[in-house]
């Protein structure tokens, strides 16, 4: 898994390419946590490049989510493919979480 971050004032764009699956939840949440401590209030997961996601992968979206909340932020999902959208409905964390079908359509949520 690669990470790429774009900041925009209290808005963290996340952009996830690969596979966020095993230990790599684990280092997306330390970076963005770190990042939070930075002053980022609300967080954009870019997920169109994602390929996989596992149990652990979701848990720490959700994770992200509610630490945002606890922020007064928010957490959002940009982008998912056909696929990773099933997993969110099948699952139904995508009652949970906001999912946009791409970074654009999320940072105007969030303007």
């Amino acid at each position: 898994m690669k990470l790429r971050f774009e900041e925009h004032g209290r808005i963290c764009v996340v952009e996830i390419e690969g596979e966020l699956v095993g230990d790599s939840p684990d280092a997306l949440l330390r970076a963005c946590r770190e990042r939070a401590a930075d002053g980022s209030r609300d967080f954009i997961l870019d997920v169109s490049a994602t390929s996989t996601v596992d149990s652990a992968g979701l848990e720490a979206m959700l994770d992200l989510a509610d630490a945002a909340i606890e922020r007064r932020g928010r957490c959002l999902i940009a982008g998912p493919e056909t696929s990773l959208r099933t997993i969110f409905d099948i699952t139904r964390v995508g009652e949970r979480l906001e999912v946009h079908d791409g970074v654009a359509a999320a940072t105007r949520v969030l303007r």
